[in-house]
């Protein structure tokens, strides 16, 4: 009894946990050493203490006479240590906490699934902490043939899914530089070219499905024109994948106009086109079919920020819009016209953005689930953040080069845009297109590259949600 007595009081002492097993041997972890991957020699696991075949159990203790240090069992629970043990009765290794890349693994189980010299093990079960400080690397898998003016001549992609054949779904690409006539440029999902409108100097895109016109509903695409300061519309012919112009007149705004994107209403069902310039302002024009066959549009709202903007987005379903305060950060407002004209910095370049902020665009997983996410120009970045609440900051990556596929890294990217929805066997989680500032190896004009969705999801530990349809 006394030297049980002792025993208890020394490992209470230094309060280390009580590890009992069967035969009454107390093994106390030593200073723990965390197992990590080594690329040459596969995980490397410090130290490993081997158990015998006896359960394993936390015991807590009760003192049971104020007068004297006399203990009592209060409870016994199985327990996984926090050290590294191989269970050789259950072929089964644990390691609290394993480290592969930028990446931490807690709880680890492995099992033996081939008993050579060395064993042979198959991870069963982890959780991953994803370390949100750490920039992620991804993988583009497709690339678009290069535009064919040369310099800063592409900027901002639009992804229109196809209603019946999503394999078929389309992007539509600007072209803004002015060397060779601008316009629009429509790919496929291989990267191939099956459109081009030389109609001007085209800086930004956008798109929204289910626009009323002429007693149809059609997916309406709008763009910023340089060339004349206006609004640009189309309509998508779902059978030809074609663009085709419906505006009903040169819709001019009151700006030089820059950065474009569309909203609809999930309150009154009406579309809008927000257009911005480079001296931060912005308008907010409402378009609607003028019954003979051709859309219009009016100014319903301005409003500025202070210095040079692009990039925007809006939230349909939650009523909100982004825009990119390139040297300032992101700015949330309200998106219906009546809505202040004020707006809420969700976050800045001193925190976890670099200028230029660049694209904006929203990946929905439900009505109210989903990602912003944003380019950064400044250092080749992209920065995620939740779609709803305060938009809590969710981590950085970038998008390296694909040796495989001989695609190049993604570098000073502009316009960037995202859908959820499987559009072929290459992106059965949707597809996240961006522009590519400087299309390197081989040494093109800058083109638009296509990454998975899932490749993003897995690095940053966000969701694959395919349920949702913006249609």
């Amino acid at each position: 009894m006394t030297n049980q007595y002792l025993q208890m009081k020394y490992l209470l002492m230094f309060n280390l946990v009580i590890v009992l097993v069967l035969e009454t041997t107390v093994f106390a972890a030593t200073q723990n050493r965390s197992a990590y991957f080594d690329d040459r020699q596969g995980i490397i696991i410090p130290e490993v203490i081997v158990l015998p075949e006896n359960a394993i159990f936390s015991v807590k203790l009760r003192q049971i006479d104020a007068s004297d240090f006399v203990l009592e069992l209060d409870s016994v629970t199985a327990m996984m240590p926090s050290f590294n043990y191989y269970d050789p009765k259950k072929g089964m290794l644990y390691l609290p906490e394993l480290k592969i890349g930028n990446e931490i693994y807690k709880a680890v189980q492995l099992k033996v699934i081939s008993e050579t010299d060395p064993l042979v093990f198959r991870m069963i079960s982890a959780d991953i902490q994803i370390d949100r400080g750490a920039i992620k690397t991804v993988e583009a898998t497709v690339e678009t043939k290069p535009v064919p003016a040369s310099g800063d001549a592409a900027d901002d992609p639009a992804i229109w899914i196809h209603p019946e054949d999503a394999a078929s779904s389309i992007v539509i690409a600007t072209q803004k530089r002015t060397n060779k006539p601008g316009g629009l440029r429509v790919y496929d999902l291989a990267g191939q070219e099956i459109q081009y409108l030389a109609d001007g100097n085209m800086n930004n895109v956008d798109l929204r499905y289910g626009f009323p016109l002429n007693g149809e509903k059609v997916a309406i695409v709008a763009a910023s024109n340089r060339s004349n300061d206006s609004i640009a519309l189309y309509k998508i012919n779902p059978e030809s994948r074609q663009l085709e112009n419906v505006a009903a007149r040169t819709i001019r705004a009151g700006l030089d106009v820059y950065g474009i994107c569309m909203y609809q209403s999930a309150s009154y069902g009406k579309y809008y086109v927000f257009i911005n310039d480079k001296t931060g302002a912005v308008e907010q024009w409402e378009i609607f079919d003028n019954g003979n066959q051709f859309v219009n549009a009016t100014l319903v709202r301005h409003f500025s920020v202070n210095s040079q903007v692009e990039g925007c987005v809006a939230d349909d379903v939650l009523g909100y819009f982004y825009l990119g305060e390139e040297k300032v950060g992101i700015w949330k407002f309200g998106a219906e016209p009546n809505n202040a004209d004020a707006g809420q910095l969700i976050d800045t370049t001193n925190g976890n953005l670099t200028a230029a902020v660049e694209g904006l665009t929203i990946y929905y997983v439900n009505e109210t689930e989903g990602y912003l996410i944003a380019s950064n120009q400044g250092n080749d970045t992209f920065t995620v953040y939740e779609r709803a609440g305060s938009n809590a900051y969710l981590g950085k990556f970038q998008i390296i080069a694909n040796p495989e596929l001989k695609i190049d890294e993604v570098y000073h990217t502009d316009g960037i845009d995202v859908v959820n929805v499987p559009l072929s066997e290459a992106f059965p989680y949707g597809v996240l297109v961006v522009h590519d500032g400087n299309n390197i190896e081989p040494k093109e004009n800058q083109n638009f590259k296509l990454v998975p969705w899932e490749h993003i999801a897995d690095a940053l530990d966000l969701k694959k949600e395919t349920s949702y349809s913006p249609r």
